[in-house]
């Protein structure tokens, strides 16, 4: 039987006899540590996403705040407006198949994100680095709108966590937590929280979450891995630059995939991240 774990908004199956997800991300904050993914005006961004939906991606990540601890912290306010117009361009493109993935940890921002996709007859789900910590409102949100959602374990700040043991245990309890309040747990994606979120976070960490990936499989949710250019790979190869990190971006995101992802968040959506994908989907399913 064909396992899947997710139909997202009935238009996309997710699971593991189902292509793995390539999600593209469209970054709008100029504070990013990757300035290659930062689409700061609507000629590079409509160019982007247009490239994007060409090569094949079915979700986009539509981000407008950097959670990169050392960024320069921004209001919800310019949250708001960075979002607000990029989600109107992008809904005017993509076509209905394709869902927008909202990067945010405010209801605010996400209620923009929402009465804009309305607007569209557009889908979205929000995607929160902060696993429901930051803003305490978002997960009523959640449930008053069914909306999905992308979990990022995290404890008590976006990321915090290390060891695959204690990322399992407090996903357990937040989706625990949301079925307490009726919150349909068929409609979450985890994700680890690869990179460097806190001081405390070396990168051995994540070289030992994703060789862990699997143990997460328990969950019976779809697997989301976010791990392009970040710093993991930089430290690891001696890299500093992310513009320089795409070989070892591809080397990890093989093994992410063959570990159990569903969903591949990255930055570079060409042929080579579909055919490095679906070879280590591949090898998986006939091991």
């Amino acid at each position: 039987m064909k396992k899947i774990y997710m139909n997202l908004h009935g238009i996309l199956e997710i699971g593991d006899d189902c292509p793995t997800v390539i999600m593209g991300v469209l970054n709008l904050s100029p504070e990013s540590f990757y300035q290659g993914s930062v689409y700061s005006d609507d000629q590079s961004l409509e160019k982007a996403t247009r490239k994007m939906i060409e090569n094949g991606v079915t979700m986009l990540d539509l981000g407008a705040r950097s959670t990169a601890p050392w960024s320069q912290k921004i209001t919800i306010d310019e949250e708001i407006n960075r979002i607000q117009s990029a989600m109107e361009l992008v809904c005017n493109i993509i076509p209905k198949e394709v869902i927008i993935s909202v990067d945010t940890q405010y209801t605010e921002v996400a209620e923009v994100a929402l009465k804009i996709s309305l607007k569209f007859e557009k889908k979205i789900i929000i995607n929160d680095v902060s696993c429901l910590k930051t803003d305490s409102t978002l997960e009523d949100f959640l449930i008053k709108h069914n909306l999905p959602v992308i979990l990022i374990a995290s404890k008590e700040l976006p990321g915090d966590l290390c060891e695959i043991a204690e990322i399992l245990h407090e996903f357990s309890k937040t989706i625990k937590h949301l079925k307490s309040k009726g919150y349909n747990e068929n409609l979450i994606i985890i994700d680890p929280g690869i990179g460097k979120w806190v001081e405390k976070k070396v990168h051995t960490y994540d070289l030992k979450i994703i060789n862990n990936l699997g143990k997460l499989r328990i969950l019976n949710l779809p697997i989301l891995i976010a791990i392009s250019r970040k710093s993991f790979i930089g430290t690891t190869l001696n890299i500093p630059d992310p513009e320089n990190r795409l070989n070892g971006t591809l080397s990890s995101t093989a093994i992410a995939v063959y570990n159990g992802a569903h969903i591949v968040r990255t930055h570079d959506v060409d042929n080579q991240i579909f055919e490095i994908v679906k070879m280590a989907k591949e090898i998986r399913r006939n091991k």
